[in-house]
């Protein structure tokens, strides 16, 4: 892998195209927390859903960009815990990035030590 290739997550997209988020309201701004309370609607009581995360098709409202091309987590630093959980390459990375016709991340970025 080059130095300047870009991260595949950058290109990507197909997890906030893919996956339902939800989240304790104490995650969201107006309780102290980080994630905007624009992005997201009350599902019941404790729980917060990221707005387009529930309709299909999928997308993210903090999505910038479209899935398999230049894309990129408007509010990355402040997303919420089940989107800070996902890991690049993980199997439901994997799911997600099949279910849009794209291949599995490059092992190089998963091991780059074995590069």
């Amino acid at each position: 892998m080059s130095n300047d290739a870009t991260h595949p997550c950058l290109t990507c997209g197909a997890c906030c195209h893919q996956y339902r988020v939800e989240f304790s309201v104490y995650e969201l701004a107006s309780t102290g927390a980080s994630v905007p309370d624009a992005l997201a609607h009350e599902v019941s009581g404790n729980r917060w859903r990221m707005n387009g995360t529930a309709q299909h098709p999928v997308r993210c409202a903090a999505l910038i960009g479209r899935c398999g091309e230049q894309s990129i987590c408007s509010i990355y630093e402040r997303r919420p815990s089940a989107c800070r959980s996902f890991a690049m390459g993980d199997e439901r990375c994997a799911q997600a990035r099949q279910a849009h016709g794209l291949a599995p991340v490059d092992p190089a970025w998963l091991y780059p030590e074995a590069a």
